[in-house]
């Protein structure tokens, strides 16, 4: 009986350690821990955050947000939350700076969720587990997220945004700028491998304790250069007491995964401090707030509508079917439609089953969109140097798919490039080689693999010769659409 006791006992200890529920830090003391008062809060915090039109169709990468009490923060972080609708991320990773301790280690909690008034978030361990292996100083330590608030209080905001999602809460507390940055490439590393769509939230407030004038004008100055991007005087400022950020050193670790995501534009869409929100300007001892985010250059629009792609496919067999009985090349008219007459880039693939039937294309736009479609069409059909012609007799069993490319991107660092968004294009010397987006998807490949196979077996140069400043890389989008398969 009692080893029976003793079993169940620790059965249930088992249970309990492996459903970890990190309670909440500051509810009722920062924000409400009534639900109701604090969706009201929050209801009225959104309805004032006020923004151009232009900034909601942006591709939001990240937001730096503050992390005070919501009577005094919580209508400044409103406005970078406001851009984030349900549906638009999977997953958000949390980075803080711990503000008790400083151990020289990261810490990425290990537990099932964390939990507000408002319920509970599960944690994404798989991208959990891909970052705390990437090295010995990045740790579970529980001390470190029970009593933080820098991440505690962004929760009620994101679940009030997004419907269903999961975080990965990191806290750095270390000013080791290798770890940091070590830090950087496991997070870049988890992203990439994850295939996910990762919003990456900074938990930092600005200014700390000076008058209302000169925390006005040290908060000025950290944003525009934050804003302006220039890290290395923002780093020196930080380091000579010019500007203050209480998570500067998860904020490099920020930085960097910004650049991976290609965010080139940011914006502060809200700055206050602690004085403005009690109505106080002639305080001696406030605290500054900023909403910034950063976001990725709008891109003009590439998609074709329905009708478009299905001009544009039945065009591209005709073109095959008409040389078929012709000998001849098809001489499409020219249509109507302005956007089908634009010069774009293009790739037509021809697929019989689950294989590839031919596919040539152009990387650069030389001539109105139909056309290349139609000449693409008849190259891919009888002059892939790879295949024999297509014949009559297959034409039927063949599936026509069509990429239409975006104007080239010339990149500098390799490791920005996001595996099954971006085609790339290889140059060095008069060797080239493209692989289109969709190459990643389809066999899996991490993004050295990727790389490695585009210059060793398209562009016919070295396998590591994409880390060689010499050779050029492009990146560019594809709207993609096929017909349905026979």
């Amino acid at each position: 009986m009692k080893h029976r006791i003793l079993a169940i006992a620790f059965l249930l200890s088992t249970i309990l350690l492996s459903c970890q529920v990190r309670k909440p830090a500051v509810a009722g003391m920062w924000y409400p821990d009534n639900p109701d008062e604090l969706t009201n809060m929050l209801d009225g915090f959104f309805a004032n955050a006020d923004l151009p039109d232009s900034l909601r169709s942006i591709k939001l990468c990240g937001i730096l947000s503050p992390h005070a009490g919501y009577v005094y923060s919580g209508q400044v972080a409103a406005y970078g939350y406001s851009l984030v609708s349900p549906g638009d991320f999977d997953t958000v990773i949390l980075l803080g700076s711990s503000h008790h301790y400083l151990e020289d280690i990261v810490s990425i909690y290990d537990c099932d969720s964390y939990s507000t008034p408002l319920g509970e978030v599960p944690i994404d361990n798989d991208i959990f587990k891909s970052i705390i292996s990437a090295d010995k100083r990045f740790v579970s330590q529980p001390k470190l997220h029970l009593k933080e608030h820098s991440n505690d209080a962004q929760l009620p905001f994101l679940q009030h945004r997004l419907n269903d999602f999961r975080i990965v809460p990191v806290i750095t507390s270390t000013r080791d700028k290798k770890l940091l940055k070590k830090l950087s490439s496991a997070i870049i590393e988890a992203i990439r491998q994850s295939g996910k769509r990762v919003l990456i939230v900074e938990s930092s407030d600005m200014s700390h304790y000076h008058d209302y004038r000169t925390a006005m004008n040290m908060d000025r100055r950290t944003i525009d250069l934050i804003t302006g991007k220039d890290w290395e005087q923002l780093g020196r400022a930080i380091e000579n007491g010019d500007c203050e950020l209480c998570g500067y050193s998860s904020l490099m670790v920020f930085i960097d995964i910004m650049k991976y995501y290609g965010a080139e534009e940011s914006a502060l869409l809200k700055y206050a401090n602690s004085g403005d929100a009690v109505g106080d300007t002639s305080s001696s001892r406030v605290v500054g707030y900023s909403s910034i985010v950063f976001y990725q250059k709008k891109q003009e629009e590439h998609s074709m509508n329905d009708k478009q792609r299905e001009y544009l496919l039945k065009l591209a067999r005709t073109s095959i079917e008409t040389y078929m009985k012709t000998g001849k090349k098809h001489n499409p008219e020219r249509p109507d439609d302005q956007e089908l007459c634009a010069e774009r880039a293009v790739f037509v693939t021809l697929n019989k089953g689950q294989n590839l039937r031919g596919c040539i294309g152009q990387m650069i736009a030389r001539e109105p969109l139909y056309q290349a479609v139609n000449n693409m069409a008849f190259s891919a059909a009888f002059h892939d140097p790879r295949f024999s012609q297509v014949t009559s007799a297959e034409l039927d069993r063949i599936t026509i798919e069509i990429s239409v490319l975006s104007p080239m991107q010339r990149i500098s660092d390799w490791q920005s490039i996001r595996l099954g968004t971006d085609g790339v294009w290889v140059r060095k010397g008069y060797a080239s080689g493209v692989y289109l987006p969709q190459v990643a998807t389809e066999t899996g490949w991490d993004l050295p693999t990727f790389l490695g196979s585009l210059c060793a077996h398209k562009a016919g140069i070295s396998p590591d010769a994409f880390k060689d400043p010499d050779t050029e890389i492009y990146i560019f989008q594809v709207d993609k659409f096929s017909e349905v398969e026979q």
